[in-house]
């Protein structure tokens, strides 16, 4: 009895990993992994180095079962589950190091210009001027925020509440990181528009986190020309964690904002919201709630007689939507809300991070101005 016991439980482990090897194709890691979890694309080595390790990994499992089957006894299956028990206690002292340790890259905005926030989780400090270098150390720019925590064109600047304007929201393309401020393509579309732009978009957000700042901003805008969102496939993913305050989806369909995690572990921190993987059942999950989100920022604008646009940048030729690998996303999310996507040519990319350059921010404002004159409130 005990070596069957023995068996199952290495050869269980052995068939999942022997499998993953088997049929983790290129389609099945860009749908869970490189769309939904990563900004920038992970090398091409990356996928063929992960089945080879859990193919070396499931034939070493099955070894063990076999020699472990005959030679198991009560006292040594007892060391042996000890042991790994042991074992996933030193997980959280050493990833509380590590945690500790890891760098946050100098270039991050939020490093310099952000503060914890109870609603949002964090927030640009309000009044705040801060030069930060691009990666790679080529330029230095300067982030302005103004009073209400939007980045805008210096820390003095002041919006009128009175004057038409143009909402932007969304994540760190929308605040136009690593551009100066009037290379992002918020300033270009306030001047092809002839608006006033105020940017409540920040780096990291969510598209949860991003509406809450546009519901904000709505309520002291008198006159809301358009709510601008951007979306990024990899905000699938980051709508799912719970290290931070987040809208969930209750039973009724309603939106709810729950609290942050009260777990400290750092274990758990990584197998919920660290670890750059989505499910089958977590992507339908995130997809369903997400949808939500947006059909609410869009329905914040309507009330307010506003235009709602969700714009996806996507680095690649011009090509029909079928084309696009994050197609699905955008048919799931926003298939009756008004919405553009645009193709950015890879070179128009910043060095290392892969936000869009000057010429890509130039050609998002362009498709932004034309996809709202084709769209009234």
């Amino acid at each position: 009895m005990l070596a069957w016991i023995v068996r199952a439980l290495l050869l269980g482990p052995s068939a999942f990993l022997l499998g993953f090897a088997a049929t983790a194709d290129s389609a099945w890691f860009e749908r869970h992994v490189v769309l939904p979890a990563l900004y920038n694309p992970p090398p091409p080595w990356t996928l063929p180095a992960l089945r080879l390790a859990a193919a070396a990994l499931g034939l070493v499992l099955a070894a063990c079962a076999v020699v472990a089957a005959r030679r198991a006894t009560p006292g040594g299956f007892a060391r042996v589950t000890l042991a790994v028990a042991l074992s996933v206690c030193a997980w959280e002292p050493a990833l509380r190091i590590l945690y500790r340790v890891l760098p946050v890259p100098a270039t991050r905005i939020e490093k310099h210009l952000a503060a914890p926030d109870p609603r949002t989780g964090w927030a640009f400090v309000p009044g705040r001027s801060v030069d930060v270098p691009t990666a790679g150390g080529g330029r230095v720019i300067r982030y302005a925020i103004d009073a209400h925590g939007d980045r805008a064109a210096a820390a003095s600047w002041v919006e009128d509440p009175q004057a038409p304007t143009v909402l932007i929201t969304g994540e760190s393309i929308a605040t136009g990181h690593g551009l100066l401020w009037d290379e992002t393509f918020a300033a270009r579309l306030g001047d092809m528009l002839h608006a006033q732009v105020v940017v409540t978009a920040e780096g990291g957000y969510g598209s949860d986190q991003a509406h809450l700042r546009a519901v904000d901003a709505l309520a002291r805008l008198a006159h809301p020309l358009a709510v601008v969102t951007t979306v990024l496939p990899v905000q699938l993913y980051r709508n799912l964690h719970d290290d931070r305050p987040h809208l969930v989806l209750r039973d009724d369909d309603a939106l709810e904002l729950a609290p942050a995690s009260g777990s400290s572990l750092r274990l758990r921190q990584l197998l919920v919201n660290d670890l750059p993987y989505l499910s089958d059942a977590s992507l339908r999950r995130s997809l369903e709630l997400t949808r939500a989100i947006l059909h609410a920022t869009a329905a914040s604008a309507r009330a307010r007689g506003a235009t709602a646009l969700f714009v996806f940048p996507s680095f690649g030729p011009p090509r029909p939507l079928e084309a696009h690998a994050e197609a699905f996303m955008v048919r799931a999310l926003v298939d009756d809300l008004p919405h553009v996507v645009v193709d950015i040519d890879p070179s128009h990319r910043l060095p290392v991070d892969g936000h869009p350059d000057p010429e890509g921010a130039r050609q998002i404002a362009a498709a932004i101005a034309e996809a709202l004159a084709h769209v009234h409130p």
